[in-house]
């Protein structure tokens, strides 16, 4: 039996990546979980969901602790949750990243597959939903599934356009998916402690404000969640140790004064 741990943020599908992956170890005649974890239901905290995959007699119904894969969605988590947890010696980590294995840092050595998950699903979504794309990579470099079976369980999860670009997005990162070994390092490097009730470490993208466009209309002000915007001089400006990069501001800007601009992978808080 081999047991699979995803690691995600609301909003970026790791509970449906789980579904999909135990859709299609099923149609290759194996019998499988998908087990989510709900926690805090809200876009961009972290996210956990599990799968096991094997004989029936051996599968228990319980959260997977010993994980043989872990699968990333977002590098940025590794500032803030253990991902490598319970990983079992020679275990695979599957993880969205442009940077190839050899930079990923890890204080273990472990087998790593990274592909830019986030950039493939902007290309074929037009969003930054990783989840079909990192399914992709995770085929590429375990073997555990086929391809076929993963674009076969997207039809099944999935209708019309969205199950199309999504088998975009799944084919587009088994292509491009290095696999390789990490860099071991003796130490993680450490984030600087965010202030109580910070949204810092939820964000991907940070919304970013050209004064020259702003006309002042408050309409980000009165849509974001997170009460992160402020007025000053009649222009919109961003307090980013409360704003979690939902994007809400720039979809609802009228004259599309805010863009999203992704985050460092080294982000410091």
């Amino acid at each position: 039996m081999i047991e699979i741990r995803f690691h995600g943020r609301g909003g970026q599908g790791a509970v449906t990546a789980s579904r999909v992956l135990a859709i299609a170890a099923f149609l290759e005649g194996h019998h499988s979980q998908s087990i989510p974890m709900y926690g805090t239901e809200r876009r961009g905290a972290p996210v956990t969901a599990f799968v096991r995959i094997g004989e029936k007699s051996r599968m228990v119904r319980s959260l997977v602790h010993e994980p043989d894969y872990v699968v990333i969605l977002d590098p940025l988590l590794r500032n803030t949750v253990n991902v490598t947890e319970g990983l079992k010696p020679g275990a695979t980590i599957i993880i969205n990243s442009a940077a190839p294995p050899q930079e990923i840092e890890f204080m273990q050595q472990y087998k790593v597959a990274t592909v830019d998950a986030t950039k493939v699903a902007l290309e074929t979504i037009g969003r930054p939903i990783t989840n079909t794309a990192i399914l992709g990579a995770f085929a590429k470099a375990t073997g555990e599934v086929k391809l076929e079976s993963l674009i076969e369980a997207v039809k099944k999860e999935m209708s019309g356009r969205m199950a199309d670009t999504n088998i975009k997005a799944v084919e587009k990162a088994y292509n491009s998916t290095i696999v390789g070994e990490n860099k071991v390092v003796k130490e993680l490097k450490k984030v600087a402690a965010a202030p109580a009730n910070s949204r810092a470490d939820w964000r991907t993208f940070r919304p970013v404000v050209d004064p020259a466009k702003c006309t002042g209309c408050q309409i980000c002000w009165t849509y974001c969640p997170e009460h992160s915007i402020n007025m000053v001089d009649k222009k919109s400006t961003i307090d980013y140790i409360y704003c979690k990069g939902c994007g809400v501001c720039a979809e609802e800007c009228p004259t599309k004064a805010i863009a999203m601009v992704m985050e460092s992978e080294k982000k410091e808080g």
